[in-house]
């Protein structure tokens, strides 16, 4: 199931690379025809666009090197080990269970696998640092004061 959930969110990153990609090749075309067609001398449409592209630019080329490193990732048991980036976490917080899996990238996003929700979170996000290094049956305290137990970790 692990490799599944990893396999959907990669689809679900390469889709936001491709929307990227888009945004930064209509950016560029804005640019070039907003610079040759300046209305006024100090028009700065085309500027504005071109650094508009060069935004887009370096978050596809960072994008693009995080999913690098999650097609890589090994896909590993952590079954009575201490939590690490690749995990795969159930937590119970306010009398709810929710389905975690830490990774370097992607957070935020939320991908649904045999029926069940998953939430990428990263280690430097306020629930992945509570989790790092922890272990099944250990508890977290966020910084917002909330609290949970780990009650699963794969």
């Amino acid at each position: 199931m692990k490799q599944a959930i990893l396999n959907a969110v990669i689809q679900a990153l390469e889709h936001e690379l491709a929307l990227r990609q888009n945004a930064n090749a209509q950016s560029n075309a804005g640019a070039a025809f907003s610079a040759a067609n300046a209305e006024k001398q100090r028009d700065t449409t085309g500027y504005e666009a071109a650094h508009l592209a060069r935004g887009h630019a370096l978050f596809a080329k960072n994008l693009r090197c995080r999913l690098d490193e999650l097609k890589a990732l090994a896909v590993e048991d952590f079954t009575g080990q201490e939590i690490d980036v690749g995990a795969l976490v159930e937590v119970e917080m306010g009398g709810e269970v929710d389905r975690y899996l830490l990774l370097n990238c992607g957070g935020g996003i939320e991908v649904t696998v045999d029926g069940k929700t998953v939430t990428v979170i990263t280690p430097e996000s306020p629930l992945g640092s509570a989790l790092m290094g922890n272990i099944e049956a250990g508890f977290i305290t966020l910084p917002s004061g909330a609290e949970g137990i780990i009650l699963d970790v794969y």
